[in-house]
């Protein structure tokens, strides 16, 4: 065998054996496809909470020192 096969061999049985195939051989497109909504679900749902968070810091300052403070609190 060739070097250029072997390395042809090399890559198709290393680097791809990770790809998630069905039984037919094809690539199972549908897990990826699920695996991307839930990434895309974490990812939106962790800048909501990060927004929200720096948008309630000035809130929360103001109400301590409108409400709390004078209050004895």
């Amino acid at each position: 065998m060739s070097q250029t096969q072997e390395i042809g061999r090399d890559v198709r049985q290393g680097i791809r054996q990770d790809i998630r195939r069905r039984h037919d051989g094809s690539i199972d497109v549908d897990f990826y496809r699920a695996r991307a909504a839930v990434l895309r679900t974490q990812a939106i749902r962790d800048a909501f909470r990060h927004a929200r968070a720096q948008i309630r810091a000035p809130f929360k300052q103001w109400w301590m020192r409108l409400v709390l403070l004078p209050s004895g609190r």
